[in-house]
C-alpha cells in the first residue's frame, strides 16, 4: 500500500531501520560484556545490527579462575631433632672408711717392703737400720721370716712377697690418684660403709667420694684386683706358716702371738676382704646396668 498525502498520521519507520539510521555501528571492545570462553572455544562472534560484518573477540588464554594476588610467603622449615637416648652414668662410690684404710696401710706396706728388699742393711747391725727400721729388731724375733734365721737359710719367700708389695703399692697409688683427682666428696652413704646415723662424730667415715663415668670403671677394676692380690697374698703367708708347722712363730707365747702377729697381719685379711666385697658389688652393678640397656639397677 502506498501512503498518500491525505493519510491521517505520519508514517513511522520500523524500529530496526530507525535504530540503524540514528546510531552508527561500533566495534565491541575488550571491556564489553561478553560471555566467558572456555578452552574449547576458538572465536566468539557478535553480530552487528546494521551490517553483516562480524567482530572477533580474542579468547581468554587462562582456563583457571583468576585468584586474588597475594604476596608469596616462604614456608618455615622446622628441623627435626631426634629424641636423645637417656643414659645413666655409672658411679664408683668408695667410702671414706676405705680411703682411710688405704691412707694408713700404704705407708706401712712401703715401710715393710723397704726393710725386706734392703736386707741385710736394714737388719740389726746394718748401716740402714737406724732409725727407720729399728722396730723390726723386735719383730724379727717374733716372726723369724723377718729375722736372721730366714736370711741365713736363704728363704726366698720373704723377698718374693716383698716384690709383690711393690706392684700392690703402685696400683693402690694409681687408684687413689684417680679417686682424688676425678672424684668429688659427697655427703651420701658410701657403699658398704656403716650407716652414717650410727657413727656419731665419725659419720664422715660412712660418707662417699664419688667418681663418675669411664674413669670410675677403671678405678673400681684396679681397686678390686689389687685388694684381691693383698688378700690372697696374706692368706698364702698364713698357709705357708701353717704347713711348715709354725716354724717361724711357734716359739711365741699366746699374748705376744695375738698382739704382735695375729692382729697386725689379720688387718691385711679383713680390710682387703671388705674391699673385695664392696668393689665386687659395684662391678656386678655395672654389668647389670649394661644388661638392662643402660638403666641403673640396685
Amino acid at each position: 500500500m502506498v501512503a498518500t498525502r491525505s493519510h491521517p498520521t505520519e508514517f513511522v519507520a520500523p524500529a530496526t531501520e530507525t535504530a540503524a539510521k540514528s546510531s552508527p555501528t561500533k566495534r565491541p571492545t575488550r571491556t564489553s560484556a561478553a560471555p566467558s570462553t572456555t578452552a574449547s572455544d576458538t572465536i566468539y562472534a557478535v553480530p552487528s545490527a546494521s551490517t553483516t560484518r562480524t567482530a572477533y573477540v580474542r579468547p581468554s588464554t587462562s582456563t583457571a579462575p583468576s585468584m586474588p594476588s597475594q604476596p608469596f610467603v616462604r614456608p618455615q622449615i622446622t628441623s627435626y631433632t631426634a629424641p636423645s637416648r637417656r643414659t645413666t652414668t655409672w658411679t664408683h662410690t668408695p667410702s671414706n672408711l676405705t680411703l682411710t684404710w688405704l691412707a694408713i696401710s700404704l705407708p706401712l706396706v712401703i715401710w715393710d717392703t723397704g726393710y725386706v728388699l734392703l736386707r741385710p742393711h736394714s737388719m740389726p747391725g746394718g748401716s740402714l737400720q737406724w732409725p727407720l727400721w729399728m722396730p723390726y729388731e723386735l719383730y724379727g724375733q717374733v716372726d723369724h721370716v723377718y729375722g736372721w734365721k730366714s736370711w741365713d737359710a736363704h728363704n726366698g719367700w720373704t723377698a718374693a712377697q716383698g716384690t709383690f708389695n711393690v706392684f700392690e703399692t703402685v696400683a693402690y697409688g694409681v687408684y687413689l690418684y684417680w679417686v682424688y683427682t676425678y672424684g668429688k666428696q659427697e655427703k651420701v652413704q658410701g657403699r658398704g660403709a656403716p650407716d652414717v646415723g650410727t657413727l656419731g662424730r665419725l659419720k664422715a667415715l660412712g660418707e662417699s667420694r664419688t667418681v663418675h663415668g669411664k674413669i670410675a670403671t677403671w678405678a673400681v677394676l684396679v681397686a678390686f684386683s689389687t685388694a684381691s692380690l693383698t688378700f690372697f697374698k696374706t692368706v698364702l703367708y698364713w698357709l705357708v706358716e701353717a704347713y711348715s708347722g709354725f716354724d717361724n712363730i711357734g716359739h711365741n707365747d699366746v699374748m705376744s702371738l695375738i698382739f704382735l702377729w695375729i692382729i697386725p697381719n689379720g688387718a691385711w685379711l679383713v680390710l682387703p676382704l671388705y674391699m673385695m666385697y664392696v668393689f665386687g658389688a659395684e662391678i656386678l652393678q655395672g654389668l647389670e646396668t649394661a644388661a638392662e640397656g643402660g638403666r641403673k639397677v640396685r
